[in-house]
């Protein structure tokens, strides 16, 4: 994404959202209202992507059998999530130890 090819670091937005997922239990999520552009706006019955946001929640509570009945895909964000952020840990690491 362009954005953050100029600076911005994608932690900005991965970390909180890893919190989120932390933090927050799936079932509360789940009683959340649809909020799904896809379904709204092309008047789908699901998306690939419906239940995502409950299945990483559950992914990152430890329960991947819960995880995996919310959305199969799972299986590619929860640790491409991961290796996103230590990615960006590492080097902000780097450059902080460049700097010193």
């Amino acid at each position: 994404m362009a954005i953050f090819s100029k600076g911005i670091p994608r932690g900005v937005l991965l970390f909180p959202a890893l919190v989120l997922f932390v933090l927050v239990p799936p079932e509360v999520l789940g009683r959340a209202p649809d909020i799904c552009l896809w379904k709204h706006l092309f008047r789908l019955a699901a998306c690939p992507a419906c239940g995502s946001t409950r299945a990483l929640a559950a992914f990152f509570h430890g329960s991947l059998t819960q995880a995996l009945a919310y959305n199969k895909n799972v299986l590619a964000t929860g640790p491409l999530l991961l290796f996103l952020l230590t990615q960006d840990a590492v080097r902000m690491l780097r450059r902080l130890v460049a700097h010193s």
